[in-house]
């Protein structure tokens, strides 16, 4: 039993350094909330050519399920040598 707790706590470990380490390079440019904006965010970085990466962190708020493409929230990452020509493409009209 303790083994296989051992085990389970090992992997969990294991994923997370992995996920550490796959953003160690990466910068976040953009905060979007609802899915219109981050939509309208990653169109532009596609159109240009321009990798990137997004997160969204776990909204524990009050927020109704209905309402949950309005209110989400996602991080846009990246890389970071990328940062400068990714910001002027987002904050192109």
């Amino acid at each position: 039993m303790y083994i296989m707790i051992g085990i389970l706590v090992f992997v969990i470990a294991c994923a997370v350094i992995a996920k550490l380490i796959s953003y160690k390079n990466w910068t976040c440019i953009y905060t979007a909330f609802g899915n219109e904006n981050y939509y309208k965010a990653v169109a532009k970085l596609e159109r240009e050519g321009i990798p990137f990466k997004t997160k969204t962190p776990m909204n524990l708020g009050s927020e109704r399920i209905q309402n949950r493409h309005e209110t989400t929230q996602y991080d846009v990452f990246v890389k970071k040598e990328q940062e400068h020509i990714a910001q002027r493409v987002i904050n192109k009209n």
